[in-house]
């Protein structure tokens, strides 16, 4: 009980925005983690490959979109019962930065140099610029990259 009036006074001490980015964060990894295991891949796919509506957002503006989105997923992540796991971490993270006129693309890789054998991630960059789940020190093959169409990425082969 503790735990959770700990928390409520923490959510409530944060800004109007910063508490809509935590419930769109809790909302969105809520129902990655239901489509993750009660749909099949090929009909999340197209949600994964949507573009944009409208202009980029850019600058230090877009800097700060990744930065906020990325500190609400982690809190959000922890808020959650469960593990909730690199890809509804990622899944979340590029619908939430769409919304807000970011572009990002969603990596999908494996790693099989490890000593429990092959290993698959999730992450989501934003160009260069790494939002969640970015690998440290391990080298991911990409399996697939969405948009489909996107271009190579730092930490990958």
């Amino acid at each position: 009980m503790r735990r959770i009036t700990n928390s409520l006074l923490k959510f409530l001490r944060q800004t109007p925005e910063r508490r809509g980015l935590l419930l769109e964060a809790v909302l969105g990894l809520t129902l990655a983690r239901l489509s993750l295991r009660f749909l099949p891949f090929r009909q999340l796919k197209p949600f994964f490959n949507r573009p944009v509506r409208g202009p980029q957002v850019e600058g230090r503006q877009r800097e700060r979109l990744r930065k906020e989105v990325a500190w609400a997923i982690e809190k959000a992540a922890r808020l959650l019962p469960g593990e909730t796991v690199c890809f509804p971490r990622g899944i979340t993270a590029q619908a939430m930065l769409r919304r807000r006129g970011v572009s990002t693309t969603l990596y999908y890789g494996v790693t099989t140099g490890s000593k429990n054998g092959s290993t698959a991630h999730v992450w989501v960059q934003d160009g260069a610029q790494g939002v969640v789940g970015i690998p440290t020190t391990e080298t991911y093959h990409i399996l697939a990259r969405y948009p489909e169409t996107a271009c190579e990425v730092r930490g990958a082969e």
